[in-house]
């Protein structure tokens, strides 16, 4: 009985999916309709890669800068060390509240999601997690640390909390810095976050960039500053 009501609520659930009336099912097929149409523009003659982890370890090939590695939004842990695995002879630098988002994101994500109730990950030895809001942490850090940033993940969702990172960062970032985001495109308003951040970034600094990969079933999207 436990396992037909399974398959009931399962049948359920994929029916309210896939039905003509799903606002949320709707809302998605625009934006991968959007995100394709922006492929077709800009990345027709990239390799895609079809895992969040392809596309970092693409990124992380093609560094070839001296300087920082650094994560934004490492919530449980698991790829700020897969990079550290990559990178054993690298120090990583992981920022995060631990307390979640600071505001809301879009549908299914209010304030405070991905909150750890201040529990922090298990990570590799070669990484540094640093708690607290950006804007709080990321300026005492800038002012200890004048190497340029050779590796920048950013996977804070929010265009706010990615401006924030661009802001402070602006100085370090210079040709050849390699910059994985983790949530570019093909989600319902993506055009309004870290892609936002990103585009009015370059424009303000006058830089130029090449996208190196992108994840065809995600959001992932990679990029190397010219």
């Amino acid at each position: 009985m436990l396992k037909l009501l399974k398959k009931i609520s399962f049948v359920n659930k994929l029916y309210r999916i896939l039905s003509p009336k799903s606002l949320e099912t709707r809302l998605q097929i625009r934006a991968a309709d959007d995100t394709c149409s922006y492929i077709e523009e800009h990345m027709m003659k990239i390799h895609s890669e079809s895992s969040r982890n392809a596309v970092i370890d693409r990124a992380l090939e093609n560094v070839k800068l001296k300087g920082l590695h650094l994560e934004f939004g490492v919530f449980s842990g698991e790829t700020i060390n897969h990079v550290a695995k990559k990178c054993p002879n690298t120090t990583i630098y992981g920022f995060d509240s631990f307390e979640g988002l600071p505001e809301a994101w879009r549908d299914g994500y209010k304030p405070g999601h991905f909150n750890t109730k201040h529990k922090l990950p298990k990570v590799n030895k070669n990484v540094v997690l640093i708690k607290g809001w950006f804007e709080d942490t990321l300026k005492p850090f800038v002012k200890e640390y004048k190497e340029p940033v050779a590796f920048l993940h950013i996977d804070c969702d929010l265009y706010s909390s990615t401006k924030t990172i661009f802001t402070l960062l602006k100085d370090r970032i210079i040709k050849n810095t390699v910059i994985v985001f983790d949530e570019y495109f093909n989600y319902p308003g993506w055009r309004e976050g870290e892609y936002k951040a990103f585009k009015e970034f370059v424009a303000e600094q006058n830089l130029s960039y090449d996208y190196m990969t992108y994840n065809r079933h995600f959001e992932q999207v990679a990029v190397i500053i010219k």
